[in-house]
């Protein structure tokens, strides 16, 4: 009988073969992939690969197949429900970040295609220059890989106006758990060829195969822009200060805030911060900003700076893109090592928000937990995260039972209990709970749809086990 060292030993000489020097199996290099950017522990994979083809994708899949190993694709790892945490000692992490290249871009059709390991900053740079953009803009942006914001279901600062990556994916080419190559959507913004392959794939969380290329919806850059900073002393004067604007009928493109504990973090007055930047037309401006000053000064907040372009916004919204280095700053400096951080991702609908906020805020007083609040305000996503000593079991039941009961929250306000972080594994049961909510109480019918589709795309079980469901 072949051991499971032997086993693994032909695999890797099997690799070797097709990826050389793009294979890596040094201890110090599988512990940087033994875990995402949350606090999941994972376990150390088998080897890392670096494909640069698809047809290298290919081979991948089908040496999966032959020898029962199991593949976690990651782009930069950015994850925060643990969904590229790996949690099989027979894994082999597919690294995308070599497959970065921008294919093709339609500045008449409004389309770019991509590979997935392209960073989300660096595709929207090259996309400036034909004056256009792709809006799905998550707050680590500057290191998030665009197949990573796809397969996660990616939101973020823009989503106020432009939505998350659902609404900006019009074609997909992916491996699928056969090592078939797949090509579904289109070139166009009216698809409907059969069933919406390319959204089954959206927020799949790389359980159904491997985005080797993306065909993407762009939008025009703003002719104009406008946007402030403003601070309340509150954070229920600063939820009233986002309804006002949605009463004024006015659309943001960004709208975003962080609580005082995190502002302190980041050197600012211990207050709650807002920014909302809308695009507009030349002239409007003054308008604009206007009816912004009344809606910020009707509901007790001080504006502290404004901004007339996007360029000018993105610098002045700098803090609040430090969110989660700054909870993390924080944890470490509470815990070192030892801390354990829990990133929540809910969202609700704008007219709960309030209730939503102050219910949070007696969450964390009753758990007694080290909690900072901030998020993307606008469309109701909000990023409540708490802290524990890891080898605090106490603490850590606490911050749990937070995280369930924020998710739970969630759920009771007709919102979701996953905007944009995935359900990975830490949120496994409370997508349960979220689905029975709609159903009468009872999820296993809509699950086994989910773990239907999955067999169709991975009838072996190759891709990201134990993610999502059980």
């Amino acid at each position: 009988m072949v051991s499971m060292t032997q086993r693994q030993g032909d695999v890797i000489k099997e690799l070797e073969a097709v990826f050389k020097d793009r294979l890596f199996t040094e201890p110090h290099i599988l512990s940087l992939y033994s875990h995402d950017a949350s606090s999941e522990v994972g376990v150390k994979p088998m080897a890392v690969i670096q494909p640069v083809s698809v047809d290298e994708v290919v081979k991948i899949v089908k040496l999966a197949i032959d020898y029962g190993f199991k593949i976690i694709p990651v782009g930069s790892s950015t994850s925060l429900s643990g969904n590229a945490t790996p949690k099989l000692e027979n894994t082999v992490i597919v690294s995308l970040e070599r497959m970065n290249s921008i294919i093709e871009i339609s500045d008449i059709d409004w389309y770019a295609r991509v590979q997935p390991g392209i960073k989300d900053d660096e595709l929207n740079l090259e996309l400036m220059g034909y004056g256009l953009q792709w809006p799905v803009d998550p707050a680590s942006s500057k290191t998030a890989t665009v197949g990573g914001v796809i397969s996660n279901g990616g939101g973020g600062m823009r989503g106020a106006k432009y939505g998350p990556a659902s609404h900006w994916v019009l074609g997909l080419e992916a491996v699928i758990g056969t090592g078939d190559v797949i090509r579904v959507g289109c070139r166009t913004v009216k698809c409907r060829e059969g069933y919406n392959l390319v959204q089954t794939f959206i927020g799949s969380e790389g359980t159904l195969g491997i985005i080797t290329e993306a065909t993407l919806r762009l939008a025009p850059l703003p002719e104009s822009f406008v946007g402030l900073m403003a601070r309340f002393r509150d954070a229920e004067s600063l939820v009233n200060a986002v309804i006002r604007v949605k009463r004024d009928k006015l659309w943001p493109m960004v709208t975003e805030f962080i609580d005082y504990m995190i502002a302190q973090v980041l050197g600012l007055e211990p207050m709650y911060y807002l920014w909302i930047g809308i695009d507009t037309y030349s002239g409007s401006e003054q308008q604009i900003l206007s009816k912004l000053n009344n809606d910020v000064s009707l509901s007790g907040g001080e504006i502290i700076d404004k901004a007339f372009t996007w360029q000018e916004f993105s610098k002045i919204l700098e803090p609040r893109r430090m969110l989660y280095s700054a909870t993390l700053k924080a944890a470490f400096n509470d815990y070192g090592t030892d801390a354990f951080v829990a990133f929540e991702d809910i969202a609700v609908p704008t007219s709960k928000l309030p209730e939503a906020v102050r219910e949070i805020q007696a969450l964390g007083q009753k758990y007694n937990v080290k909690m900072v609040i901030g998020g993307h305000i606008g469309d109701g996503n909000l990023h409540p995260t708490v802290w524990a000593r890891r080898s605090d079991k106490d603490e850590m039941e606490r911050i749990m039972r937070f995280f369930e009961d924020v998710g739970k929250l969630a759920i009771r306000l007709n919102g979701t209990v996953s905007a944009e972080h995935g359900i990975g594994v830490q949120k496994k049961g409370l997508l349960r709970e979220a689905i029975s909510s709609r159903n009468d109480g009872n999820s296993d019918y809509v699950i086994n749809l989910m773990k239907n589709i999955k067999r169709v795309f991975d009838p072996y079980g190759v891709f990201n086990p134990g993610k999502i469901f059980d």
